[in-house]
């Protein structure tokens, strides 16, 4: 058969979106392992102070948004998109101090994952639904010496995955309004206003510590602009299911990530945990009816 060359070039465009989307993940992962490094100076919040506003600066000097164009009713949207994104991150980042990455990863992936389920009457999303009860159970049932986790450390991962939720319905309202890339920014610059409590006492500290703050920056960098930037450039290229499976993966590669980067090696019934939820994600996107909205595939925090 001859070769086509449009077949050939979607090929590679798919290929090469693939790559962006899995690189975008990954680059949020270790952005995650980069901050709890940081933990001892700055602690959590502050942590998260830094990487929130400085993530926002850099979306501000790169989109460079038009405020003046916002419609009037635009900020009531606008609000809850940004309280949303302060809630994900310095739940987040709380949890983090309690739990290993790859638990943090995966219960915070409950959100979008039960919002996904809610609704459904169909006996295969029973089915998937029941697949996410035995990952939550196998994640969270104490093991040897381990014992119990932490139950502020779980609260705090759900109440990111509860902040995700918000997230993905202020933000589907609010983009269409205006351009994903505007969103964003104006949405990761009201949650910087909002977590400036945060950030005014860590901003001495990386100023006295010029190589932790240079880290700090860093994890602004792989945390959220980078994962943003290549989640946008591989949207273009892929089907909203396509990326929807793409997704799934997150948790598992959490779960890598701190493995590789932090040394927490989670037991093996954790890591069937993580394997159900990425399976039950993965079976609702693939057996859906309808193909799942196009959002934003990383939490911009």
């Amino acid at each position: 058969m001859p070769f086509s060359s449009e077949s050939g070039a979607t090929r590679w465009d798919q290929a090469t979106a693939l790559a962006m989307l899995i690189g975008g993940i990954s680059s949020f992962q270790i952005g995650a392992a980069l901050a709890k490094g940081l933990f001892p100076l700055f602690g959590p919040t502050g942590m998260v102070g830094l990487r929130v506003g400085l993530a926002a600066i850099i979306l501000l000097v790169v989109w460079r948004p038009k405020i003046m164009d916002l419609r009037p009713g635009t900020w009531r949207l606008l609000l809850p998109y940004g309280a949303s994104m302060t809630l994900m991150n310095f739940a987040f980042y709380i949890a983090l101090t309690r739990l290993p990455l790859g638990l943090v990863v995966a219960l915070e992936f409950m959100g979008p994952l039960s919002l996904a389920l809610v609704g459904s009457r169909r006996a295969l999303d029973l089915f998937w639904a029941v697949l996410v009860i035995t990952g939550v159970f196998l994640l969270l049932r104490p093991e040897g010496k381990l014992g119990h986790l932490d139950p502020l450390g779980v609260a705090a991962a759900l109440s990111s995955g509860v902040g995700w939720i918000v997230y993905i319905l202020t933000g589907t309202r609010l983009g269409r309004s205006m351009p994903a890339t505007m969103a964003t920014t104006l949405g990761m610059t009201t949650a910087s206003v909002f977590l400036l409590p945060c950030l005014i006492p860590a901003l001495p500290l990386a100023v006295y510590h010029p190589h932790q703050g240079f880290l700090a920056l860093g994890v602004a960098v792989l945390s959220s602009a980078v994962p943003y930037i290549l989640d946008m450039m591989a949207m273009r290229r892929l089907k909203p299911r396509e990326l929807g499976v793409l997704l799934s993966l997150e948790p598992m590669l959490g779960a890598v990530s701190g493995l590789l980067f932090l040394g927490e090696a989670l037991s093996l019934g954790r890591w069937i945990g993580v394997i159900c939820v990425v399976a039950a994600s993965a079976g609702n996107v693939l057996t859906s009816r309808r193909p799942p909205a196009e959002t934003q595939v990383t939490p911009p925090g």
